[in-house]
């Protein structure tokens, strides 16, 4: 009894620190030109339609609504800012992921102007009512580790937060929440704090499993 107390607590803290941490990983990696210069685009969606078609959807498939067998996330009704910063980071290999690096290089995906329109596009497509989720038996336990410690960033609806780059994570399917989480454990995800990759390290990959499965349950907007 006393050790779930304990639990809890540390839990309802680590909202707090968790503002803190990404409020000062900001001020440390301030947006470069490129990024910048992407987000100041105004989106042409046609554009960005013919060019998710000829290039994203093989992986991402119809709609944005991702492959959950092969662990490719669903796209659709993501935050636009989140998506854009994502993009220009594996185009810099800050977020490492050979496939997707030389899929945005080798396609013209590599310029401003084209990652606005193909963002600006996926960003506006409707969600899947339907992700891929887990076993349901710790759902209870997902709900508990999420309000006290990813809600105070991601928001009480996991609906993420756009000044932050904060991404919007109800409705993303099951598998990819799971390692994207295991990612951070094991400090793979160069594009987060390293604080945030500690953080990660506390908790056991059964929490991982409630979490995700608590917020694939969720739809996306």
């Amino acid at each position: 009894m006393v050790m779930g107390m304990l639990k809890c607590l540390v839990l309802a803290g680590c909202g707090m620190w968790c503002v803190t941490a990404i409020a000062a990983d900001q001020s440390a990696n301030i947006p470069d030109v490129y990024l910048s210069s992407a987000l100041s685009k105004q989106p042409d969606e046609t554009r960005g339609q013919k060019l998710y078609q000829q290039h994203c959807l093989q992986c991402h498939q119809v709609g944005a609504v991702g492959l959950p067998s092969e662990n490719i996330p669903a796209l659709a009704g993501q935050q636009y800012e989140y998506l854009v910063k994502q993009v220009v980071d594996f185009l810099d290999q800050e977020r490492t992921h050979v496939v997707m690096h030389q899929q945005l290089m080798q396609s013209g995906l590599n310029n401003a102007t084209s990652i606005a329109d193909v963002v600006g596009y996926v960003a506006n497509l409707p969600s899947s009512a339907i992700s891929q989720q887990g076993s349901g038996t710790q759902l209870a336990q997902g709900k508990l580790i999420y309000e006290g410690f990813c809600a105070s960033c991601h928001g009480r609806l996991a609906e993420g937060n756009a000044d932050w780059w904060v991404p919007n994570l109800r409705g993303q399917h099951y598998g990819y929440l799971l390692e994207q989480m295991r990612r951070m454990a094991r400090a793979q995800r160069a594009n987060v704090s390293d604080d945030l990759h500690r953080m990660f390290t506390s908790y056991a990959d059964t929490e991982f499993e409630a979490v995700a499965d608590y917020l694939a349950r969720w739809s996306m907007k």
